[in-house]
């Protein structure tokens, strides 16, 4: 059972990270930079590139080990010699390994949409300097990981691994207008509060799932009262949720910033996972008996497919969002919020736009405007569960 679930989870994650291989990225650019401290690697495409990372010490030294599944480096790339803790990297199919003079592990991970100053997709991997003793174990659980990682990403392995189960009638998806009942959120000039306009916009989003028939939508709220963070969370997972969205409005001390933003956990929030967790019983589905290095294991593959799949919903409903309205520079962020942490549900906070911004709030004010919001976000819903479909239908 437990065999069965580790290669559930990372087929899952891994197709993920490979289902646009029909569009894979050409990377055409690696830039390291930085000093002893703070290091930080970036890769440019011409398409999103996925990654998953893992560190590895042995005789060879200390390295970090980027794979790249689908992406391939382009022989004419940008290469410049690298600064900062790597003095070397090599190039291979599928990864890029590079050398550490100084022990570094990932403080977090950013991929940044096409811009109008830059139109390639832009992966960043922030390293920050740490222990060697801490550095070293942290490999020891990596190597594991790697080789799990290695033996998922084969051909064989595709046919092997065990059935996901059959295709769920309806994916359940959590709607969390934001605020409520005492808590009034942001206020706008107009005086409308973030509160209402969240709830309107969430039941908009309602609306359109439903409508399709293809999913359970369930909303944390469906009225002005106040629900905890806790029980936000505690909500979705006891409902069984594929996908939570957590819907807010912003304010900015600037009238003129307007547009969407969406969120996804970072670095400094994943440290908490464990202790929230724990704080709020929100157990793993990690069968009676399990040892605890493999509990540990398999507890760090749920994190990371949740971490994953996250990031591929942010980065399907940003290019969505922008053919609704306007979107923030970077509009896929990543931050420290409290219904972000459930270590099991692929989520987003997903700012819908400033009420400090009056044409934001008259769009966010106007049905329309909130139709064409929910519109959007339904669009990437829909392609985030025709990935899963083809899972599905591959077993």
């Amino acid at each position: 059972m437990v065999t069965a679930l580790i290669r559930i989870l990372l087929l899952w994650t891994i197709f993920c990270l490979s289902a646009s291989a029909a569009t894979a990225a050409v990377v055409s650019e690696i830039i390291v930079s930085g000093d002893n401290e703070y290091t930080r690697i970036l890769f440019a495409a011409d398409e999103p590139i996925e990654q998953e990372t893992f560190l590895i010490s042995d005789a060879n030294g200390r390295r970090v080990d980027v794979r790249l599944p689908g992406a391939t480096v382009s022989l004419g790339a940008h290469t410049p010699p690298p600064n900062g803790a790597i003095d070397a990297y090599e190039i291979r199919q599928g990864e890029v390994v590079f050398n550490l003079t100084t022990p570094m592990m990932v403080s977090r991970t950013l991929n940044m949409a096409p811009t109008r100053a830059d139109p390639r997709h832009r992966l960043l991997i922030d390293l920050v300097r740490v222990a060697p003793i801490r550095f070293d174990r942290a490999s020891m659980e990596d190597a594991v990981l790697r080789q799990q990682y290695l033996a998922a990403y084969t051909p064989d392995s595709y046919r092997k691994a065990q059935p996901l189960g059959s295709k769920p009638d309806q994916y359940t998806v959590v709607i969390d207008p934001g605020h409520g009942g005492k808590d009034p959120g942001a206020l706008a000039a107009t005086n409308q509060k973030e509160k209402t306009i969240v709830l309107q916009t969430s039941l908009a989003i309602k609306q359109v799932l439903e409508r399709s028939g293809r999913y359970r939508v369930h909303l944390t709220r469906s009225d002005d009262t106040y629900v905890d963070h806790e029980d936000r969370v505690s909500m979705a997972r006891s409902w069984g949720a594929d996908l939570f969205i957590s819907v807010h409005a912003d304010a900015a001390g600037n009238p003129d910033v307007a547009g969407a933003t969406v969120y996804t956990l970072s670095a400094r929030g994943e440290r908490r996972i464990d202790g929230t967790a724990k704080t709020n019983g929100w157990h793993l589905p990690i069968e009676d008996g399990t040892s605890q290095e493999v509990s540990g294991i398999l507890e760090d593959l749920i994190l990371r497919e949740t971490k994953s799949n996250s990031t591929v919903f942010a980065e399907l409903l940003t290019p969505e969002l922008e053919k609704a309205g306007p979107i923030v520079r970077n509009s896929h962020r990543r931050a420290n919020f409290f219904v972000l942490l459930a270590p099991d549900v692929p989520a987003v906070l997903l700012e819908i736009g400033f009420l400090t911004n009056r044409s934001d709030v008259a769009r966010l004010s106007s049905e329309s405007g909130r139709r064409k919001t929910a519109e959007a976000v339904g669009r990437a819903i829909d392609a985030y569960f025709d990935r899963r479909d083809v899972l599905y239908a591959a077993n």
